[in-house]
């Protein structure tokens, strides 16, 4: 799809060194792909940790030394 935007030009060199793409297009699209996977990742995380797990670190010791795992 063509739009336009108006992006600095410092950005858009920037974009261009880490992504490693001669092309702005190509840039463009790759940091947007890295943006959206790296905001898919951080909502996993963050409904990883807004749960409470459902076992305690201190029931899972005393289950340990009860039962005499190894681990």
């Amino acid at each position: 799809m063509r739009t336009t935007i108006t992006i600095p030009e410092d950005l858009l060199a920037e974009v261009q060194k880490v992504s490693g793409k001669s092309g702005y297009s190509a840039a463009i699209v790759t940091s947007l792909r890295d943006y959206v996977a790296l905001r898919k990742r951080l909502e996993l995380l963050e409904d990883l940790f807004s749960h409470r797990v459902p076992h305690s670190y201190r029931r899972v010791k005393a289950q340990r030394r009860k039962r005499r795992w190894s681990s």
